[in-house]
């Protein structure tokens, strides 16, 4: 593994929230791909009528699965964690407007507002202040990596403000009470529009939980009558 292929595997499983090394991530594709291409290659040697070839395009078939699904996995894994970080978002930078308006350091307020949040949030809020306070990086370079840990929209909204505040010496406080605003704006918009959807997508549910019965009670009775009405009448 190249050391560029290292990182771009150390990033997305870092987005993920998952904690392994991207050798270890890597041979689990292997491992994935391998045992689903030896699973198909049996299947088919055990069916009487499968041929050589069958078997060979069934077992490459089944690899190229195999090595893809987990970064299926990875990829759902990476918007789940994303949509709770968007959604513990408004809360968290509320309760960092407090303590910053308390008077309280920047890092440390990004410590204390991680031990009143849940996962996933808390434990970005935590690297943040781990990454000032051990680690020796910048409060710019922490902020950073916050934003391409998330890739999120909102959380590089909320970074680019709180940097933008920070640099030019306004009120952290009134930025964030505002972007606070707008956050809750969009989520309830967000949340009317997914509603607006709802009617839709039950009509769909509807119609296959009472079509089939529909067919079998009223179609299939009517058929069977005609058939044997044409049956009587040819006879």
């Amino acid at each position: 593994m190249t050391r560029a292929d290292g990182d771009s595997y150390r990033t997305l499983i870092m987005r993920a929230g998952w904690r392994l090394e991207p050798e270890t991530w890597r041979a689990a594709r292997i491992v994935s791909a391998a045992g689903c291409g030896a699973l198909a290659c049996a299947s088919s040697l055990t069916m009487g009528g499968a041929t050589p070839t069958v078997a060979c395009a069934a077992t490459a078939v089944a690899a190229v699965a195999g090595w893809t699904a987990p970064r299926i996995v990875l990829a759902r894994a990476i918007a789940r964690r994303r949509r709770l970080v968007e959604a513990q978002l408004p809360d968290a930078m509320e309760l960092l407007g407090i303590a910053i308006a308390a008077g309280s350091p920047v890092e440390q307020c990004f410590r204390e507002v991680a031990q009143n949040l849940e996962q996933p949030l808390a434990d970005e809020f935590e690297a943040v202040d781990r990454e000032v306070n051990l680690l020796g990086h910048s409060r710019e370079q922490a902020l950073d990596h916050l934003a391409a840990r998330c890739e999120s929209r909102d959380v590089s909204a909320f970074v680019a403000q709180l940097a933008q505040a920070v640099s030019q010496g306004s009120s952290i406080a009134e930025g964030l009470s505002s972007q606070v605003a707008l956050a809750r704006e969009t989520a309830q918009a967000a949340a009317l529009e997914r509603i607006r959807k709802m009617p839709t997508k039950l009509d769909v549910i509807l119609s296959f939980c009472f079509l089939p019965p529909t067919i079998a009670l009223v179609v299939v009775p009517t058929v069977v009558d005609l058939l044997k009405f044409l049956n009587d009448t040819l006879q």
